[in-house]
């Protein structure tokens, strides 16, 4: 039984019990009786209450054991045994996770903050049921355990309300299958990962993961929230410069070309190396009508410091 019809279980068997008890009581205030019988009926309810007291109790002590004994979160501090090691960033919106690829089978550590605000990390099985979670909150870092039986592809969604597109803040983690002996607590245990793309791949990958959630996948944002792409006074002008500085540093409420972009727009110059701004930006430019020359690597060097 899994660890949701368990509790669901619980809630009822006691909802029941109290139930009971009321209708114990509705039945015996309808009747005259005498101090006798006042007497034993007193005693009865005493007796009852004391009776449903202790099995609440036991049922308290027996579910809190059955639900929590295998409770996924370790000793905090210190370095724990695990097989595979995972590091989760939680941002607005969107997770880092690193590496994105695990085996079944062994232990895998995940360590979990967030660069800005609260986040939840909650991690689905390929049936979209819950396996386990914790929270990501920026100053600390949050270990938690998991060992995956099935191979598949497994969803990370956050469960804490974190701002205006909290609902698509979601990232794919892959689950292999492995018959290999895995041992010692290193991050190279983990299988090895796809080549890493680049150039036109690295671009759709980055804004798929990165801008889509925003931006949508097509360029044609969130009316009155975020802008198209396609016609875009930052997109589509021939100097690349204030683009590169918008997807380093962020909007922020800047006036660009005599149009004023929202403060929802987030920096990523502390999640993307100089390959994958130039290449993003390139991949936004090609698509939406820009045919200027390709940034390149450097030219988003020059504008890390703003």
């Amino acid at each position: 039984m899994v660890l949701q019809d368990v509790v669901w279980t619980i809630w009822l068997v006691g909802a029941g019990l109290i139930a009971l008890g009321f209708i114990f009581v509705i039945v015996q205030a309808g009747r005259a009786a005498d101090d006798q019988a006042t007497r034993k009926a007193t005693h009865v309810s005493h007796v009852l209450q004391a009776w449903l007291f202790v099995i609440l109790f036991v049922g308290f002590v027996v579910g809190s054991w059955a639900t929590l004994r295998h409770f996924p979160i370790p000793p905090q501090k210190g370095t724990l045994d695990a097989q595979q090691v995972v590091e989760v960033v939680g941002r607005q919106w969107s997770w880092q996770i690193k590496p994105e690829t695990v085996k079944a089978g062994s232990v895998v550590e995940f360590r979990v903050t967030s660069d800005d605000v609260n986040h939840d990390f909650a991690l689905y099985d390929p049936d979209g049921r819950i396996v386990t979670q914790t929270q990501a909150m920026p100053g600390y870092t949050n270990k938690v355990l998991y060992t995956f039986d099935t191979p598949g592809t497994y969803t990370v969604q956050c469960l804490e309300y974190c701002g205006l597109m909290h609902a698509e803040m979601a990232q794919k983690l892959q689950v292999v299958a492995s018959n290999a002996a895995v041992s010692g607590p290193s991050a190279a245990n983990v299988v090895a990962a796809a080549p890493e793309p680049s150039g036109a791949a690295l671009g759709a990958k980055v804004y798929a993961d990165k801008c889509a959630v925003c931006h949508q996948a097509n360029g044609e944002g969130m009316p009155n929230v975020f802008p198209p792409l396609a016609g875009d006074p930052v997109v589509m002008a021939a100097d690349p410069m204030d683009h590169i500085r918008t997807v380093l540093h962020g909007a922020h409420g800047r006036v660009i070309n005599g149009k004023t972009y929202p403060a929802q727009m987030p920096g990523w110059a502390s999640q993307l190396s100089d390959d994958e701004v130039a290449a993003v930006i390139n991949h936004e430019r090609a698509s939406w009508g820009n045919s200027a020359p390709a940034v390149t690597a450097k030219d988003v060097a020059a504008q890390r410091n703003p």
